[in-house]
């Protein structure tokens, strides 16, 4: 009877284990989708909005992009992996002009809240315009979110796009927010990056792709077990054959070599101050940082327009007086 009972025992606790592997592997698989997978489906049409809230800078930059969207054609290319990314293309009235900036979104954002940087870019130099729907967003395809990983790859594909719609010469600004500005930071710390780019302005990055999913799954779950994370980067791994390590901007910021303008709202509890001083910190290229007071993520300019007008301006200047030294100009 004895034996039994420990036959018994020994049943229910490997039941009572792999229930627990169960209900542990089902979390993490959630948890992977919740961070990683598309929100929503690719929408059938790319309506514009009934209304639009105005309140902010974002507000009324995507109010004017619509006012002026037939002036934007709607484009798609093909990614390294196939994934087809969309894209508005504004081409300048003078076509003679060399300059195109590049805008890339925040995570789970619409590419029109960009419109913004577009038009406060536009009044500083006649360019070509580029909104770009990052992958997992909006009209592009692709399942999952990389949080700049694959985006970076993406960031020189649109490169390529433009020196064909516009030429080889063609010289870029890349203005990124959240996601879109690591994207644009790994994009400019490969070999092959372009140093005709003119320039890059970084909004609010996301410093270290391991650190906010560690942020995310205390976040969800109230847990802070480095084990999860370790789970999900395998999932993350194991699905697009890259980990968490190929999405820290901090390493990789030591290898850009083109001029970075850095912009970090002070009250920022997703891209904090300190994590976005840290990329500023390792920068090796010539770098201006600008931190606003009482500015939450992605806000500093709806905080302080005047301030961040004044240094893109500055900015935008002294990239130019750069692509001359260099003979790029």
């Amino acid at each position: 009877m004895t034996t039994v009972y420990i036959v018994l025992i020994v049943l229910l606790c490997l039941l009572a284990v792999a229930l627990v592997v169960l209900l542990y592997q089902r979390m993490c698989n959630r948890l992977f989708r919740e961070i990683f997978a598309r929100k929503a489906p690719i929408p059938r049409v790319d309506r514009s909005p009934v209304k639009i809230d105005q309140k902010t800078v974002f507000g009324r930059g995507k109010n004017w992009f619509y006012t002026t969207r037939a002036e934007y054609i709607n484009v798609r290319i093909d990614s390294f992996d196939g994934t087809k990314l969309s894209g508005y293309f504004r081409p300048s009235a003078d076509r003679s002009t060399r300059f195109a900036i590049i805008l890339l979104h925040a995570y789970d954002e619409h590419p029109t809240e960009t419109a913004a940087y577009a038009r406060l870019m536009m009044r500083q130099l006649e360019c070509h315009v580029l909104i770009a729907h990052e992958r997992a967003h909006q009209m592009s395809g692709g399942k999952y979110c990389t949080y700049g990983i694959y985006e970076s790859v993406d960031v020189m594909r649109w490169i390529g796009f433009l020196r064909r719609q516009i030429g080889e010469d063609v010289r870029v600004f890349i203005v990124g927010r959240g996601i879109g500005a690591s994207a644009a930071l790994l994009a400019a710390e490969q070999s092959d990056f372009p140093t005709d780019v003119a320039g890059i302005i970084a909004d609010s990055p996301l410093a270290d792709l391991n650190d906010y999913v560690a942020q995310q799954v205390k976040e969800k779950t109230g847990m802070n077990l480095s084990m999860i994370v370790n789970s999900l980067n395998k999932r993350f791994t194991d699905k697009l054959n890259t980990g968490f390590e190929s999405g820290d901007v901090v390493r990789a910021a030591s290898r850009i070599r083109v001029p970075v303008l850095v912009i970090s709202g002070a009250d920022d509890n997703v891209t904090s101050p300190d994590s976005v001083r840290a990329i500023y910190d390792d920068l090796r290229c010539q770098k201006r940082l600008l931190a606003v007071d009482r500015a939450t993520h992605l806000m500093a300019y709806d905080r302080a327009p005047a301030s961040i007008e004044r240094e893109v301006r500055r900015f935008v200047e002294n990239c130019v007086v750069r692509l001359v030294s260099i003979g790029k100009m």
